[in-house]
Formats: structure tokens, C-alpha cells, sequence
């Protein structure tokens, strides 16, 4: 499930405002704007990153970009003990009884797939090795989502120099025409400005928020694996939330998820109880 980082909305807010704050201080907010500054950054930005990145890489721009204004809501609390009731489960019916169970036992897919794994007869080395893959390609996606943000954060500020040099090279052309060095001088100093702004107030938080939302996936998927190969090796439940818990470093009352368990049973095949008691 997904929800905003209000932090995200918070700070490009507070960024925005303050800037355009700044810029209504002083009295003369029409300066701030210079069409052929606008030209040179926002074209220029658009033509680099067409030249740099494929066009199925450019149509992933909106997404990710809502990606970095969301998350998905982890806990890691509750992902340890799924993990403890699938191992209960699987100590008690054995690893086929997850088979059938697979559904009822979470909603996260990642869990899901290495259940599935596990029940198809992977080895502990193999299930490390398929869940660890599918983490590197994720990461691998996520950079590639991040790079066009981080692209446009390196090149808005050179994209203002440029501006500069363009307002720079006709002013020391006519420096005895003193009525033309004003907008030529306000050419160079507006570029400088939209390119820092379009790069450090929005795209580079951006890229950070990013990149810091793929590690923190990562380090769960890292839990996760330890706890499902601590499944796999048919390790004892309690032992698997202690080990899971100081890998995570949180503690758990072990308690009160007791009465969670009561409340919310994990269904179990009929045929598999019938063989049970059989």
C-alpha cells in the first residue's frame, strides 16, 4: 500500500516559497524573468536528456517521479512475524503445507515468491541466489530510474553557465553602449539562477529521495531472506524472531503479537489436517 511522504511534499514547498519569497522581496520580481534564460535551461535540459536515455527510458519519467512522492508502507515488525507464523506453520505441517497456504499466509510478493521457492524444492544456496537476484535487479531498476533526476540535477547549473557565457560574450562586445550591458548582464546572472534552482531545490532532493527509498528496501529484502532461509533450514520459531529482531534492531513484544495470533489465525489446508490426524 502506498502513501505520501509528507516530508517530500514539505520540503519542495518550503524550497519553492522561500525562493520565490526571496525573489518578491525584492521589489522587482519581473527581473527574475528572461526568456532566452528559460530557452537555454529548460531546452537544453529537455534536448540532453533525449540524447542520453532511450525513449523507453524517458516514458518511465512520469512514474518514477511519482515514485519519489510515495512509498510503499513497510513494517518490519509485522514482516517478522509473518515470518515466525510460517515457520510455525511449516515445523508443524512440514514445507508442503505452504503450497496451499501461500495466499492466506501474506500479501507481500516477495515472501510469497520465496515460499514458492522453497516448496519447489530450491536448496538454501539456491533460494540466497534467486532472492538476492531478484534484489539486484530491483536495484538495478531503481538506479536507472534515479540517474534521469540525478542527469538533470548535474546539468541545469552547467546549462546556467552557459546562459552566462551567452550574456557575457555581446556585453564585453559593447561595453562602450551602457544602455544594452543591463539585460545582457541580467541574461547571465537569471540562467545561473534558474539552473541552480532547478537543481538543487528540485531534482537533486529528488535523486537523494530515491536512492534512499531503494536502500531501505533493500535492507528489508536482506531480513527477509535470512528469515526464509532460517524456514528453509527448518530452524526453531523462536529462535528465527530473536535472530530476526537483532538484525533488524527493533524488539517485539512478544505478547501482545500472541493475541494478534488469536485474532488472526492463519488458515491451514483441510486435507493437510486430515493427514495429520490420520
Amino acid at each position: 500500500m502506498s502513501k505520501f511522504i509528507n516530508t517530500t511534499v514539505i520540503g519542495l514547498t518550503i524550497g519553492i516559497l522561500f525562493v520565490v519569497g526571496a525573489v518578491i522581496v525584492t521589489g522587482e520580481p519581473t527581473l527574475f524573468w528572461n526568456l532566452p534564460s528559460a530557452f537555454i535551461i529548460i531546452g537544453g535540459t529537455v534536448a540532453a536528456i533525449i540524447t542520453s536515455f532511450p525513449l523507453t527510458r524517458l516514458k518511465t519519467f512520469g512514474s518514477v517521479g511519482k515514485k519519489a512522492f510515495k512509498k510503499e508502507e513497510y513494517n518490519l515488525e509485522e514482516d517478522i512475524l509473518t515470518l515466525v507464523k510460517i515457520s510455525e506453520l511449516s515445523r508443524k505441517e512440514g514445507l508442503l503445507a505452504l503450497e496451499d497456504s501461500v495466499d492466506d499466509l501474506t500479501e507481500d510478493d516477495f515472501i510469497r515468491k520465496g515460499i514458492r521457492f522453497i516448496v519447489d524444492g530450491a536448496d538454501e544456496e539456491q533460494l540466497r541466489n534467486l532472492l538476492e537476484g531478484s534484489t539486484y535487479f530491483m536495484k538495478q531498476r531503481h538506479q536507472k530510474g534515479a540517474s534521469i533526476f540525478e542527469m538533470i540535477a548535474s546539468i541545469a547549473p552547467s546549462l546556467g553557465l552557459l546562459g552566462t557565457y551567452v550574456g557575457l560574450i555581446p556585453m564585453l562586445n559593447n561595453l562602450d553602449d551602457a544602455t544594452a550591458l543591463g539585460p545582457m548582464m541580467a541574461l547571465e546572472l537569471v540562467s545561473s539562477f534558474y539552473g541552480a534552482f532547478i537543481a538543487y531545490v528540485i531534482f537533486s532532493p529528488l535523486a537523494r529521495r530515491l536512492k534512499s527509498m531503494s536502500k531501505e528496501e533493500e535492507y528489508r529484502r536482506e531480513i527477509l531472506i535470512e528469515g526464509l532461509a532460517d524456514i528453509h533450514q527448518g530452524k526453531n520459531p523462536r529462535l528465527i524472531l530473536e535472530e530476526l529482531c537483532a538484525f533488524a534492531n527493533i524488539t517485539i513484544d512478544t505478547e501482545k503479537s500472541a493475541e494478534k495470533e488469536k485474532a488472526e489465525e492463519i488458515p491451514v489446508n483441510p486435507a493437510f489436517k486430515a493427514k495429520g490426524m490420520a
